[in-house]
């Protein structure tokens, strides 16, 4: 499962940078990761989501696995 975070938050740093091309063939969940992951309130907004919602459809295992893996990493659009 690592590949597809490595995979996913690739993906969001691209998204970060405002490139969503590869956000298409996502899952809704993979595309709720990479949106929180982005920082991207607008891509959860277009997605119907708030950030309360978004982590609720996650569950804890990608919610702390994404927490895990960005919690240090800062903002990805700076």
């Amino acid at each position: 499962m690592s590949s597809q975070f490595d995979r996913l938050d690739e993906i969001a740093e691209e998204v970060a940078k405002g490139n969503k091309e590869r956000t298409g063939v996502l899952s809704i969940g993979e595309r709720l990761y990479v949106a929180l992951s982005a920082n991207s309130i607008q891509m959860l907004d277009d997605m119907g989501y708030t950030v309360a919602e978004a982590l609720a459809r996650l569950g804890s295992e990608w919610t702390n696995e994404l927490v895990e893996r960005w919690k240090y990493r800062g903002n990805p659009k700076a």
